[in-house]
């Protein structure tokens, strides 16, 4: 049998990376999971504006803090900007006080694996904040895709996978259900 009490200290490194559905999703789950039990939480935002306000405003009915980095508007690899690389900046040198600071059971870092991808900080950046993580902190880190230095010290990794799509068909993303 498991002691509940060692596991609770223990703060663990999880990754939702994939061309599917579901990776902020899945990190919110891990959220409100975490706000059930009286846990305390952050969330930083790389690369997303507030055009995402379902997710900001369950954030805010929870009472979860949260900081967002990013244009308003849907980012692709053809309209990157300078602009967005101070933000995932700025975003990586906020969630690393909020990592060192102690005071979180839970950082989530949305979209911190597509700043990496796109080149706008660095594995090693993210390696950095790994270290600077307290034992007792668990982190959340989402993206289409996981560098291998990074998906190497990490404790857990989940696909989502897309296999079909309503996009595909011409079915645009649906508010409340999509977004």
């Amino acid at each position: 049998m498991f002691d509940i009490s060692v596991q609770t200290q223990t703060g663990l490194v999880q990754v939702f990376y994939g061309d599917g559905r579901g990776k902020t999703s899945a990190a919110m789950g891990e959220v409100w999971q975490a706000v059930s039990q009286g846990l305390r939480v952050c969330a930083v935002f790389f690369m997303k504006g507030k055009r995402r306000e379902a997710e900001y405003n369950i954030l805010e009915k929870l009472q979860v803090e949260y900081t967002v980095f990013g244009r308003s508007g849907f980012l692709s690899s053809a309209d990157t900007q300078a602009e967005d690389s101070k933000l995932c900046r700025q975003a990586l040198e906020f969630a690393e006080g909020q990592i060192r600071s102690g005071k979180w059971d839970l950082v989530v870092l949305d979209e911190i694996n597509n700043a990496q991808y796109y080149g706008f900080i660095q594995a090693r950046d993210i390696l950095k904040l790994l270290s600077a993580k307290p034992v007792g902190t668990s982190l959340i880190l989402t993206g289409k895709v996981v560098d291998k230095a990074v998906a190497e010290e990490v404790n857990l990794i989940d696909e989502c996978c897309k296999v079909k799509h309503p996009y595909d068909r011409g079915i645009l993303a649906r508010q409340g259900i999509d977004f």
